[in-house]
């Protein structure tokens, strides 16, 4: 597990571009979010994201637009290759390109997970654009990359509100993402408690091992780092509090504070105590 779930930074950069291709072995760390904005297009290929519990299956010209601060991760789809183009940037940018519009087109980040899917046309003048920016990052050209950025968004702003696109609504694909998708509100929901999966497998009507298997098939993380990851995710903001370190490792369900250290500081590489200074807890 990465030993931070939170990138707070985009590289010192307001404005950044990623394209990656994805085979069955790539997949994020962990579930993660930021203080930026994110476009996610998926040029060809298929993956699952995965949002507040739920499985979205994206497909090939599917658009899809990460408000800042929405916990996700995306997985291997069905199509063993592929290659998706994230653009992200950060609020002052956006601001500063539009100005007095800059609230109506950060509306189109509202809602959580907003899918819309793109006809060939369309998926063709939005990867050429996507290029553009790449381009002008990677040459140093700033002021044409904030114009094709500002080019980018009043197209999918107009193909929005003239239904020139269509939405696409989340799905989860099949009986295996379904159930799992229940087990991760189930964990989420009982966060504070001592979770053992062969608990959570009786709740399920399955046995540990089929559990423990299929949630390492569709998260691709083991049950057990998921729910350290919920418990540790949970502990970071109370840590900024006034608890003690005490008080939070009973809360969180953990047997001792000596097992409540030693997590955190696997999955954030420091001690609970020198992450509570950090935080001014």
């Amino acid at each position: 597990m990465a030993k931070s779930d939170f990138v707070r930074s985009l590289k010192n950069a307001e404005l950044g571009i990623e394209c990656t291709d994805t085979d069955r072995f790539f997949k994020m760390g962990s579930t993660h979010y930021h203080d930026f904005y994110e476009i996610y297009f998926q040029v060809y290929g298929d993956r699952y994201l995965l949002d507040n519990g739920k499985f979205i299956h994206v497909r090939p010209g599917n658009l899809v637009w990460i408000n800042k601060f929405e916990p996700h991760q995306s997985f291997p789809g069905e199509i063993p290759l592929g290659n998706r183009v994230v653009l992200y940037f950060t609020e002052n940018f956006l601001r500063r390109v539009f100005k007095e519009e800059a609230d109506r087109l950060l509306a189109l980040f509202s809602g959580i997970f907003q899918i819309v899917s793109l006809d060939a046309r369309q998926q063709r003048k939005v990867l050429d654009l996507l290029y553009e920016i790449e381009d002008a990052i990677r040459t140093q050209q700033p002021l044409y990359a904030q114009f094709v950025f500002g080019q980018l968004l009043l197209l999918l702003e107009y193909w929005m509100n003239t239904q020139a696109v269509r939405l696409s609504g989340a799905e989860v694909p099949d009986a295996k993402h379904s159930r799992i998708s229940q087990v991760l509100s189930y964990l989420k929901n009982h966060c504070n408690e001592r979770i053992r999966l062969d608990e959570v497998a009786e709740v399920f009507h399955v046995t540990p091992p089929y559990l423990s298997r299929t949630f390492k098939q569709c998260t691709g993380i083991s049950f057990v780092n998921y729910v350290n990851h919920l418990k540790i995710e949970q502990a970071k903001e109370m840590l900024a509090g006034p608890e003690t370190i005490t008080r939070i490792s009973m809360e969180l369900g953990y047997d001792s504070v000596t097992h409540f250290e030693r997590i955190l500081k696997q999955v954030t590489g420091v001690s609970p105590t020198a992450w509570k200074k950090r935080q001014g807890g």
